[in-house]
């Protein structure tokens, strides 16, 4: 164990040893009779609350508890009421935030696993539920597509309610997901992907497949970040690359150094995420039925992560889309879109809101701000450069045989953007942070401000475009010429079923396009605010 701490600290170790005594945990679990419903939700309950008191103490697990009896009775008696799950969604993020301050504040503790992180976990369960019990009073014309799969139209009993936030599998790290997909889940309840007859057949006669090659993937995935981490973890460390003797270094080396510290970092989300996926699978909450178009069973019900679309993504929204996606998709669900439905037309406050409850989700370390507004500023800038090139190598344009070479240049550029922004959610301080920054000149942030002034106030796109034009590429449509066309598509982010129009020039799939004036060209929405995305306005469906 000492050998250990030499290249990891204490409270990781911890982690990966309870994430990983939770197999043989889940495979037990398993084997309850699926008839035993209460007896699933009770086993989980004792699980979680024996890990999280060997990993941290009573008082912690007393608090989640607390909040957890608190949220239940709120909604038991006061789901009708639009306001529920505001207040719930605020009394969470204040007792998170209070925790968060005194860790990261108070007593300046520099761990990276503590009590916080189950709690972050909760939040996104708790005011998903408080929502999904809200949405379970409206008739289903007021809600969504996505709404309506999670509405919850009957309250569960306590032991119910407990046993899904408690569920062992995602207790400590997440993943997080719906009390809808518990529901299923312990109920033995198999959803297939098909529609009509054919998905009731399935659901009333398929019954989940052997998990153990999926299991199995998750596993090794697992293994092999820790192994990387383990290894590499203490060399290849963003500190390193504050010391004067790094600065000594050729400008190349330094790149090159913090790209591998980079992704050495992720290798202990990675890891973490991928075990507490392979727990969930192994208990059989990853289903996610049968692919219609292979027939082979679907575990991605609950991930969280996929690391190779990650690490080949060929820009930062690729990325960004692939990290921590169950968080992204509570902020879309249970922030973004609710404050929108509010009445609140300027999508562009909606953002504001959901970047704030994001990073407050996170805690108040400086570093992780300067991570989420160079991520915002990285987002919108590669967005700009892939609206106005990416044509140019498309179509019928003379350059698009080197469309390959484009996209290695843009994987080449992502990751490089991506292991920059990300070194103050490592490094904490703002100090250390400007430092490392300033190893490689400020080369991104420079990078980001050349591009929005050329394109912004030196017609930079006009030049562009009649280049392309020159050359055979096809640029689309300007988005403001379309904004009045797409004005109805926000409805289905509010629950409200209205029809996207479309111009009658538009191709028979229609384009979804934001429908609020003064966000026409900003997709803030699917900013890094976090280290998560949030998906709200996909410009396609």
């Amino acid at each position: 164990m000492k050998e250990l701490q030499k290249v990891a600290p204490p409270d990781l170790l911890k982690a990966a040893f309870m994430l990983i005594a939770a197999f043989p945990i889940a495979g037990v679990f398993r084997l309850l009779p699926a008839s035993a419903v209460t007896a699933r939700h009770l086993f989980s309950i004792l699980i979680s609350g024996s890990l999280f008191i060997t990993l941290f103490d009573l008082s912690g697990y007393l608090q989640l508890l607390g909040a957890s009896l608190v949220v239940y009775f709120a909604t038991l008696y006061g789901r009708s009421s639009k306001w529920t799950p505001v207040l719930i969604l605020i009394g969470t993020m204040l007792q998170l935030s209070v925790n968060h301050i005194l860790g990261q504040i108070i007593h300046q503790t520099n761990v990276s696993f503590d009590h916080t992180s189950p709690m972050m976990v909760l939040v996104i369960k708790l005011t998903s539920f408080a929502w999904a019990a809200h949405d379970g009073t409206k008739p289903d014309e007021e809600l969504s597509e996505d709404q309506k799969k999670f509405v919850i139209r009957r309250m569960p009993g306590l032991i119910e309610y407990l046993g899904y936030v408690f569920f062992f599998g995602g207790f400590l790290v997440g993943p997080a997901f719906e009390l809808a997909d518990y529901r299923r889940f312990a109920e033995n309840q198999v959803t297939s992907i098909l529609c009509g007859l054919q998905r009731l057949i399935r659901a009333l006669t398929e019954h989940p497949p052997s998990s153990r090659n999926n299991t199995i993937k998750c596993i090794a995935s697992a293994l092999a970040c820790l192994a990387v981490y383990l290894v590499l973890g203490k060399d290849l460390s963003y500190y390193h690359a504050i010391t004067p003797k790094f600065h000594q270094k050729s400008w190349v080396y330094r790149a090159l150094f913090i790209q591998g510290c980079g992704f050495v970092a992720r290798t202990k989300y990675y890891a973490a995420w991928k075990m507490a996926e392979a727990c969930c699978i192994l208990a059989g909450l990853g289903y996610n039925g049968t692919d219609p178009k292979t027939g082979k069973p679907l575990w991605n019900r609950v991930q969280n992560i996929s690391i190779r679309s990650l690490e080949t993504a060929l820009n930062p929204k690729g990325a960004i889309d692939n990290w921590n996606s169950n968080t992204g998709l509570w902020l879309r669900r249970s922030i973004y879109t609710r404050v929108i439905s509010s009445g609140v037309k300027s999508a562009s406050i909606a953002a504001v809101i959901t970047y704030a409850t994001s990073a407050f989700w996170h805690g108040f370390r400086p570093g992780f701000y300067l991570t989420f507004l160079t991520g915002s500023f990285l987002n919108i800038g590669a967005r700009t450069m892939r609206r106005n090139v990416r044509p140019l190598f498309l179509g019928q344009s003379k350059l698009a045989p080197y469309k390959p070479v484009y996209d290695v240049l843009g994987w080449a550029v992502t990751l490089f953007s991506v292991n920059y922004m990300a070194a103050p959610f490592i490094l904490h301080s703002v100090a250390n942070s400007l430092e490392l920054w300033g190893t490689l000149n400020y080369s991104v942030h420079i990078a980001l401000i050349l591009v929005e002034v050329g394109f912004k106030f030196f017609g930079l796109s006009t030049v562009l475009r009649r280049f392309g034009q020159s050359i055979g590429a096809s640029y689309p449509e300007p988005r403001s010429k379309a904004t009045t066309e797409g004005k109805d598509s926000i409805a289905e982010s509010t629950g409200k079923a209205t029809a996207v129009k479309t111009s009658p020039s538009s191709s028979s799939k229609p384009v979804k396009r934001r429908g609020v004036d003064d966000i026409v060209d900003m997709d803030l929405l699917a900013d890094i605010v976090d280290g998560t995305t949030v998906n709200a306005l996909p410009l396609d469906s």
